[in-house]
């Protein structure tokens, strides 16, 4: 009777595998409860390890992940008692690997370390003594192939679940336990293929988590194993083509590594030797072979069997050119990209059956110009993207009726005009535009699908105004005209729609932005009420906590750019007329700032006042609703003192009542200091407090209202000291410290506060040393020098110490004639300076 029910209970379970296996689920557990009820009978551990097995398994199926752990953590617990028993036993030894590898792949699909980490310390105990009991077996027959392939199986079913769980310092020593076992592998006569492969994976992995964990020297540590390994076996069999590929990883791992820690020459070495293993093969094994049955091309045509070499290689070479890309050494980056597109060209040259119509090559074409672009080199960009164009025009050619491949080509279309919009280049970029246009304009689309279409068409045309804006804003308000009523139909039909509302919103934005700046108030005030209108709307239908968030990104670190040195110029990389700062979503206090200023360019000053309140008001909501997040606040902040420095510049250049400009200052200095209080150990905030004072004091002071420069100079001081004393090695803390003190020694100067200026050139000179000593050969501390003895020679002037004066003209006069030697553009006037 047990042996009929032990038999049953077997059939039942490989029953309900097959169910599984055909995702048939329901009827699974059906059988899984029959043999649940056999295996309460018969007591058979086999029986009862694998009905926790499936059960487990089938959970995982259907997403009950921790349902699925329980279950699988008990099946473990059995197949651990039979492995210590009979480890001999190959089913037994199979029990225990494969029960740790589903673990791992329901710990993987789960996506959650800490969970990871509490079921890994139910099961950890049972790993340990899964290692040990292999060791144990291996001591009775060192050298036996099933013992070890086995071993190295179960060892990375724990690694992956170690991994998981970002439990680095329980996998890493696996790792040595791992290469241990394919030493002894590399002795035997087994195939090798399977496990280099999965070694590999595991390689890239294990190697990345450690590297964003910071734990670099066990990355480097299995990284320089692996090498020695591949070389093992390529001693053993100097032709093994995969194990080349394989070690060539191994280098490009290790070269990615001394990237992120900035060591440019190990990384450049350990890609070299990536590369040369690559190219040696190809250069020894130039045979053909014939293509495989699966891809469509003319029969009997050769191709090489390297091609698969040839791709990564050029993969290789854009990872090689990636190191130096942000570095004064783009040409490196530029000479290892065009290797990788002389790679990709000789292929679709070569090959045009095989990569004519290859949309990987595509992919790989369209990063590659993505990559010439960052480094400026755009008729490189420009030659990957016309590859692409031909990939998907052959695409077109084959399926005609396929609009798949033309909007892939609008969108080719699109990148190459964006290329040359960003460096100005209008004709080349328009061009580009219009031929995008012209592939919408020969699509047949569903009437579900025509809005979107022409949405895609407005969306070009505002493109095209962009590049009007600046030379021919008449031409550029004509392109946006043209799409507004398109995208104005589209959001009525569809307001949630993200690409209509922005659309929308960039339409008026931008014809605003123009009118205001053509001084057609009038016209820009109408636009910047529909503007308020739609986002009123957006505001009721999108959830308040994304309401304010910014969909860009900005630099907050403040890192005080300008220069004050010398120049004494608020040369900011962002534009007083915000003229840059004007986003797909421009937020409602923006748009309550902007209908502020129009008002006050129509002369109604009621209505200015009033908007500037709402402005203000909001700002001050959403602060109080973000201050949690410091990143959000410092966006807030940020866009109000820019807001309030735009208009305080204007308002003062026009000798108006500036005011109203000085309060969005005040705010934005306000929410700073605050996040300072609770976040001392930022610096970033100090900078910005230190930058956001020294801005105020220039446009002051390019006006002449040097009694307000004092306090703002005053406080940019006093920041940048404490930077100063934090970081003492920093000189751009002590250019500006320098500038802020020249500027405050001519503001006391004029205020009659002589010796208050001396004692701030003084401290002057002693900065102007300690930056001379830093960078000797430059010759900005002798132009510093000119223009600090001569501003301090002004002073003591004017506190009639005559002799003393003259003696810093004359230096003054020394330092003009050297300048004038060693810089032939030097100019000595002190408007320049």
């Amino acid at each position: 009777m047990s042996r009929k029910l032990h038999d049953s209970a077997f059939r039942l379970l490989k029953k309900a595998a097959d169910e599984i296996d055909k995702e048939r689920y329901k009827k699974a557990f059906e059988s899984l409860d029959k043999a649940e009820k056999i295996a309460e009978e018969v007591k058979d551990p086999e029986i009862s390890y694998n009905l926790l097995f499936f059960k487990g398994f089938a959970k995982y199926r259907i997403d009950e992940l921790e349902e699925s752990l329980v279950l699988l953590g008990k099946a473990l617990e059995i197949s651990w008692e039979l492995f210590s028993k009979e480890p001999e036993r190959e089913d037994y030894r199979s029990f225990i690997g494969e029960t740790i590898g589903s673990i791992g792949d329901v710990l993987s699909a789960l996506e959650d370390p800490e969970k990871s980490k509490e079921y890994i310390s139910q099961m950890k105990g049972i790993f340990e003594k899964a290692v040990l009991g292999f060791e144990n077996l291996l001591e009775s027959d060192p050298e036996n192939p099933g013992y070890l392939e086995k071993f190295l199986e179960t060892i990375e079913h724990i690694g992956l679940c170690f991994e998981v769980g970002e439990l680095i310092e329980d996998a890493a020593p696996l790792f040595d336990k791992k290469f241990d076992v394919i030493e002894k592998l590399i002795k035997s006569e087994t195939e090798m293929f399977e496990h280099l492969s999965s070694l590999d994976d595991s390689l890239m992995n294990f190697g990345s988590l450690c590297e964003e964990k910071g734990y670099l020297e066990e990355a480097k540590h299995v990284y320089d194993r692996a090498i020695e390994i591949y070389g093992k076996v390529l001693k053993k069999d100097p032709e093994n083509t995969e194990t080349k590929v394989y070690l060539s990883y191994a280098y490009r791992y290790l070269a990615d590594m001394y990237s992120d820690l900035e060591n440019l020459e190990k990384a450049e070495e350990c890609y070299k030797k990536a590369l040369g293993l690559l190219e040696s093969e190809i250069e020894n094994k130039p045979e053909n072979i014939p293509v495989s049955e699966n891809i469509e091309v003319s029969e009997n045509t050769p191709f090489s069997k390297n091609i698969p070499f040839f791709m990564v290689l050029a993969d290789m070479y854009k990872d090689s050119g990636l190191i130096f890309s942000d570095t004064e050494y783009t040409t490196k980056s530029r000479d290892y990209y065009t290797k990788a597109r002389e790679i990709f060209r000789g292929l679709m040259d070569k090959y045009p059956d095989l990569f004519g119509d290859d949309k990987n090559l595509a992919s790989s074409l369209e990063e590659l110009a993505e990559l010439f672009s960052d480094i400026g080199d755009l008729e490189s960009a420009e030659t990957c993207y016309k590859d692409e164009l031909q990939v998907y025009e052959n695409l077109l050619q084959k399926e005609p009726e396929n609009p798949e491949y033309s909007l892939k080509l609008s969108d080719v279309y699109r990148e190459l005009g964006d290329l040359f919009a960003e460096e100005e280049g209008l004709e080349k970029a328009k061009a580009y535009y219009e031929k995008e246009i012209e592939i919408y304009e020969n699509l047949h689309p569903t009437d579900a699908d025509k809005l979107m279409l022409e949405a895609n068409k407005a969306d070009t045309w505002n493109q095209i105004g962009n590049l009007y804006a600046e030379e021919e804003p008449e031409t550029a308000v004509q392109y946006h005209e043209r799409a507004l009523p398109v995208f104005q139909e589209a959001f009525e039909s569809d307001p949630e729609n993200e690409f209509f509302h922005e659309g929308l919103l960039e339409s008026l934005t931008t014809l605003g932005l123009l009118f205001k700046n053509n001084r057609e108030f009038g016209k820009a005030l109408r636009v910047y009420e529909r503007v308020l209108e739609v986002q009123k709307q957006l505001l009721e239908l999108m959830p308040p906590e994304s309401s304010h968030e910014m969909e860009h990104d900005h630099d907050h670190d403040y890192d005080l750019e300008h220069d004050h040195d010398l120049e004494h110029d608020h040369d900011l990389e962002h534009d007083h007329d915000l003229e840059h700062e004007h986003e797909l979503y421009l937020d409602m206090e923006t748009t309550y700032f902007e209908l502020g200023v129009l008002h006050s360019e129509l002369g109604d000053e009621e209505k200015a006042v009033e908007y500037h309140r709402q402005a203000l008001e909001r700002f001050d909501q959403i602060i109080a609703e973000q201050f949690e997040d410091p990143e959000l606040t410092i966006l807030t902040s940020g866009k109000a003192f820019l807001l309030g420095m735009s208009l305080l510049e204007k308002l003062e250049s026009e000798e108006k009542d500036s005011s109203v400009a000085r309060k969005y200052y005040e705010l934005a200095l306000k929410t700073v200091e605050k996040l300072y209080e609770t976040y001392p150990m930022n610096l970033g905030l100090q900078k910005m407090l230190a930058s956001f004072a020294e801005q105020i004091g220039d446009i002051y002071r390019d006006v002449d209202k040097l009694e307000e420069t004092i306090p703002e100079y005053e406080y940019a001081y006093k920041n940048l000291k404490i930077l100063s004393e934090k970081d003492p090695e920093n000189s751009l803390y002590l250019h500006h410290m320098f500038g802020a003190l020249n500027n405050l020694g001519i503001g006391y100067s004029v205020m009659d506060q002589q010796e208050k200026g001396k004692e701030c050139f003084e401290k002057a000179f002693d900065l102007n040393e300690r930056l001379a000593k830093s960078t000797p050969e430059d010759l900005g501390s002798l132009k510093r020098s000119f223009m600090l003895f001569n501003n301090y020679a002004n002073l003591l002037e004017g506190m009639d110490d005559s002799e003393t004066a003259e003696e810093y003209r004359k230096k003054v006069e020394e330092i003009n004639a050297k300048l004038a030697e060693e810089d032939p553009e030097w100019d000595s006037s002190l408007e320049e300076l």
